[in-house]
């Protein structure tokens, strides 16, 4: 619980909401009938909280951020007197849960065939941030719940038909329904009030006001193999079918935006933002669609000699879908082509190769290579199925004159539509009018269309691995690899709109929009890179002490990290010169260089009870991150429009050419076994990270905020506190 954690950073008390944490389970596991039908069950759950690390000035919050206490209360009051809106809280904590269920039955038919069932359920949830830079603050209202409901099952038939041949048929079924909902509902849109250094938002995030992704998976695999002479051949069949409801309505509340806390007073608004199908029901403008991937493969493992073994592999997969997305007769006039293009009929060979070479008796020499799928861009394509201008319709207040001064959302003149019952008629309630009465027409002030290149091929990687182990004697053991990655096809969004007519004198592009506004979802001419090279050492120490050591060094670059679900998202939410390019940088996800210690101490100090202890040390560089800063005017010119975030890269800059901050701690973990004849407790005591327990300047991270973007100037790092604290649990495990 809170009373064990640190309450002060780098000589700082910190204001720690109240909270307790709690974690249960248990593993039972028998026969149901001798001999024949096995059981095994598992259970866990959690009881914990999230924890929330930004305040006012003077808050006693682990990151302060540049606004007043006074200056929240304003707000608060005005919201609650005029909008007759109660944000909420500062948010500190908030209650989390989590439980997992597993089931498994194990049937042993006779000595050829057995059968297996298993069942997993889990549903859990978590709190999150919704704007979480250290330039902006939000109520905990403001803040969204973000959960699943996840449910399997897995049969199994195993045979062996004869002494060389053998299969496996496997069924499964998997069902997601996964949500995120503001914790202060959806009946209030979203507010943002933009002070001087500060954006304050209340209200239901407008991210969060339409969004819930739910899929069904069914499939099957059919497995065979079979020992012919030294080879042992391995092929089959898998199919997978995907049916999926993705709805994502981003202001289907209305987002609106105010200059100051006095234009949030007096209701003369700076932007308002409003998006629904013409029926104004959000879930009639989702993306419900599906596709089904086929797989066939071959694979032969033999020893050329004793002490080399090759594999030699083949592996098709193909798409097949139905489902299309509606075509816009806008775009197809536009661009001569239809916006429905789907993956039906893309397919991707991908060779293998792979070998284990024993060099010596202590020594072990392995490597491969082989082509691998890049992974399946659902979500992204399900932006082609809704983001087409024809399901939903988006409209903005400065086409009705909101947002140049001469309106107020107050006068008299302005009513309210969709409004529901028991809550005022005004704004945040309800949807200005005029804006819902153009969508209702079908008439917008859209957002870019989204669709899939008629040319889309399946992302892939080339994988080349090289590794080796030595035993060096019976107490050490070295072990080091090599990874290399290259992407072929890699999936990236751009402007699919835009034309180069020239460049700036700082030698920026500029472009013109020609067609109908739209993002492209395609693949780059730059496959995304990555080389990961590691090594461990592990050594048997006396007096009953193991240590292992390791290092991994990164080297990783991509044309777009790719950091959202949305199109749109993914093109502004980076650092670029030209928004277009496509250039290799350091991605986002790299972590540099790690460094890992664990040691471990094992003794039974009464009777043959063992007493444990464990140390792990861990060092680690954070991610990079650029400066760059807000050119949507400048140089763009909103050619094309990059919603005023600060992701352009002054001349001579590339994108994460400054190193994040090193971190590093230590965790220690204690446990003693009790035997109690008809079984054993075993009680034990984790402290995550000790080494601020030891001293509160110890232990600390510093991360840049998502999506690793900083103005020069400003702070580029921010503390994260739930790292950096340490934390004490204590528990207790039965086993009989």
């Amino acid at each position: 619980d809170d009373g064990l954690r640190s309450d002060s950073l780098e000589g700082q008390d910190i204001t720690t909401g109240k909270y307790e944490e709690k974690r249960r389970g248990f593993t039972l596991g028998g026969p149901v009938i001798a001999d024949t039908v096995f059981f095994f069950a598992a259970f866990e759950e959690l009881e914990g909280a999230n924890l929330f690390d930004r305040g006012p000035i003077g808050s006693g919050a682990v990151n302060e951020v540049e606004v007043t206490q006074a200056e929240l209360d304003e707000i608060l009051d005005i919201a609650r007197t005029l909008y007759q809106y109660d944000p909420g809280t500062i948010p500190s904590s908030m209650p989390n849960e989590d439980e997992k269920l597993l089931v498994k039955l194990d049937w042993f038919i006779n000595e050829q065939h057995r059968a297996a069932l298993t069942y997993n359920y889990n549903e859990g949830n978590n709190f999150v941030e919704s704007d979480s830079d250290l330039s902006e603050f939000e109520f905990s209202n403001h803040l969204y719940e973000r959960g699943a409901e996840l449910t399997s099952y897995v049969g199994s038939l195993y045979s062996d038909w004869t002494d060389r041949f053998s299969t496996e048929i496997r069924y499964g079924n998997l069902t997601l329904d996964n949500r995120q909902i503001s914790v202060g509902g959806t009946d209030f849109g979203e507010m943002r009030i933009e002070l001087a250094d500060v954006d304050v938002y209340i209200g239901g995030d407008d991210s969060r006001q339409s969004n819930k992704l739910d899929y069904e998976v069914d499939s099957i695999s059919l497995t065979g193999t079979y020992a012919l002479d030294e080879h042992l051949i391995t092929f089959g069949y898998e199919h997978e079918a995907l049916e999926m409801f993705n709805l994502f309505v981003p202001h289907s509340e209305t987002e609106i935006r105010f200059d100051g806390i006095e234009n949030f007073r007096t209701g003369y608004a700076d932007a308002i933002y409003y998006n629904n199908s013409p029926e104004h029901i959000p879930s009639l403008a989702a993306a419900n669609w599906g596709y089904e991937l086929n797989t066939v493969f071959v694979q032969d493992e033999f020893n050329i000699s004793d002490n080399v073994e090759l594999l030699f592999g083949l592996r098709y997969d193909w798409y097949t879908t139905d489902d299309a997305p509606v075509t816009n007769p806008t775009f197809l006039e536009d661009y001569g082509f239809t916006n429905s293009a789907t993956v039906d009929g893309e397919g991707l060979i991908q060779p293998r190769f792979g070998f284990t070479y024993e060099a010596a008796d202590n020594l072990v020499i392995r490597g491969g290579i082989g082509l691998y799928s890049g992974g399946d861009p659902n979500v992204w394509l399900s932006n082609t199925y809704s983001n087409n201008n024809v399901l939903q319709f988006g409209q903005r207040g400065r086409s009705f004159g909101y947002t140049d001064g001469s309106r107020s959302l107050f006068d008299s003149d302005v009513t309210y539509s969709a409004v529901e019952d028991g809550v005022p008629a005004g704004p945040g309630y309800g949807i200005p009018s005029d804006i819902y009465d153009a969508v209702t027409a079908g008439v917008g002030d859209n957002f870019e269309i989204n669709y899939l290149d008629p040319n889309f091929k399946i992302p892939s990687e080339w994988k080349y691995a090289i590794g080796a182990t030595l035993e060096v004697d019976e107490t050490m053991t070295i072990s080091g690899d090599v990874m290399v990655t290259r992407g072929q096809d890699t999936a990236i969004w751009k402007r699919g709109d835009l034309e180069l007519v020239g460049t700036t004198g700082d030698g920026y592009p500029d472009y013109s929009s020609v067609r109908e506004p739209s993002f492209i979802l395609t693949n780059s001419s730059k496959g995304n890179t990555s080389v990961v090279a590691s090594v461990s050492v592990q050594k048997e120490l006396p007096y009953g002490f193991n240590a292992v050591v390791s290092y991994a060094h990164t080297n990783a670059e991509d044309v777009n990290p790719m950091t959202s679900s949305v199109g749109f998202s993914n093109y502004k939410y980076r650092a670029f010169f030209d928004p277009q390019e496509e250039v290799l940088s350091t991605s986002n996800y790299e972590i540099k260089d790690r460094i890992t210690l664990v040691l471990d101490w094992e003794r039974a100090l009464f009777g043959q009870n063992m007493t444990s202890v464990s140390l792990y040390a861990s060092a680690n560089q954070g991610p990079s991150y650029s400066y760059s800063y807000n050119g949507t005017i400048n140089p763009y010119g909103f050619t094309p429009y990059l919603d005023f975030i600060d992701n352009v890269l002054e001349p001579g800059d590339a994108r994460n050419d400054n190193n994040g901050s090193w971190w590093s701690k230590v965790d220690l973990m204690i446990q003693q076994e009790i035997n109690l004849g008809f079984g054993s407790v075993s009680a034990f005591l984790v402290v995550d990270n000790l080494t601020n327990l030891l001293n509160d300047e110890w232990g600390i991270m510093r991360k840049v905020d998502f999506p690793n973007l900083v103005v020069k100037g400003d702070r580029a790092e921010a503390r994260i506190g739930d790292a950096s604290r340490s934390e004490i649990r204590v528990g207790l495990r039965y086993e009989f």
